[in-house]
């Protein structure tokens, strides 16, 4: 970018701009704010910069009495009609914080519509406009996010609910996917498959390269090549499993899927197999992976993994307040193992509310 470096506390602010442009910090502000009184050739420098540097106002500098140290920040780090938070769990999340931060005095501002950054989402702009002096990410992390690292880096108390390889010093509560995805596949090809389909959610997203990772180190232990047609990336659309499920079970050889979307959605895999004239626990097998300790998604499934979401962003929460109150120091690092259950008795749960079901 060939642009000089920030301020000593590594923020841009009006005057890092106004130096960049030959302007006064007073120019810049009315930029800033949408006034007027700047020449539009100077309004278009000005606002050139501040798109290149990747400036944000600091509201909290605008009182001095504003302690942002009160107040944490909530954010989904990407749009919430892709978001795969359901609404029991994104209530959930709330009564966590409302037990850790609001019923100690805290405050909580939440952003659940955060604005493209170039490539990626700023979902944290209400840290770098000092709002609040703490951030919980809740969501996956994109393989390209730049986010995170200016957050990480801005020194501040913050948990995300994933890990990403770009940044291992990350702060998260998580749950190891990777495993998950090998020791499904391995409890499948122990079973006698050798061409297994799997149904992996959040392309572009570091949980999709766990689970790939996971699904591969299992066949390459076991001496098979791998195929990545059997491999189907699939979004949180009904439409969409059943689509995918169709397309992997036309192929006669496939007699297996490991279903880890995270939809659990069983009426969209039985759909997918019937238009492919294919029966689950039949003439196929299927794996599927859920949040429910003693959930299960599908009756004719011969297992199910259960991913401890909930139960990693339980204990992170609970040191993430500490790190927030000063009584403990970060980075946060949990990583919660999965489980295998061959037997589940019980009803089958429900398929999830979206979040973005309830907004539409």
């Amino acid at each position: 970018m060939g642009r000089s470096q920030p301020g000593k506390d590594g923020n841009w602010t009006i005057y890092d701009i106004a130096r960049l442009a030959g302007v006064s910090a007073k120019t810049v502000s009315r930029v800033v704010n949408g006034e007027a009184g700047v020449g539009p050739e100077t309004r278009a420098r000005i606002e050139k910069i501040i798109e290149e540097v990747q400036y944000q106002p600091h509201i909290g500098a605008r009182s001095m009495r504003h302690r942002t140290r009160d107040c944490l920040g909530v954010a989904i780090s990407l749009p919430v009609n892709e978001a795969p938070v359901n609404q029991d769990f994104l209530l959930w999340i709330f009564q966590e914080i409302y037990r850790l931060f609001l019923c100690r005095g805290y405050f909580a501002v939440w952003d659940m519509n955060p604005p493209k950054l170039g490539e990626t989402l700023d979902y944290a702009r209400t840290l770098w406009q000092q709002r609040c002096g703490g951030l919980a990410v809740i969501g996956p992390l994109a393989i390209n996010d730049t986010t995170i690292h200016r957050v990480h880096a801005s020194g501040c108390p913050y948990i995300t609910l994933g890990r990403l390889d770009s940044l291992p010093e990350v702060s998260f509560a998580a749950v190891n996917l990777e495993e998950g995805a090998y020791v499904s596949t391995k409890y499948l090809l122990n079973r006698g498959h050798k061409n297994i389909g799997m149904l992996k959610s959040f392309r572009g997203f570091q949980p999709s390269v766990e689970r790939r990772r996971g699904y591969l180190r299992a066949l390459e232990e076991a001496g098979l090549p791998p195929t990545e047609k059997y491999m189907r990336p699939v979004s949180f659309d009904t439409r969409d499993i059943v689509n995918a499920v169709h397309r992997l079970l036309i192929d006669p050889a496939v007699t297996a899927i490991i279903e880890c979307s995270g939809c659990e959605d069983a009426p969209a895999i039985r759909e997918g197999a019937r238009r492919a004239g294919r029966v689950p626990g039949k003439d196929f097998e299927i794996v599927c992976w859920t949040y429910t300790s003693d959930g299960m998604v599908m009756s004719e499934a011969c297992a199910h993994v259960w991913l401890p979401v909930k139960e990693a962003a339980a204990e992170g929460f609970e040191l993430l307040a500490q790190w927030f109150a000063g009584e403990r120091e970060g980075p946060i690092q949990l990583l919660y193992r999965p489980t295998l259950h061959e037997i589940i008795t019980g009803k089958e749960i429900s398929k999830p509310l979206r979040l973005f079901e309830m907004l539409s």
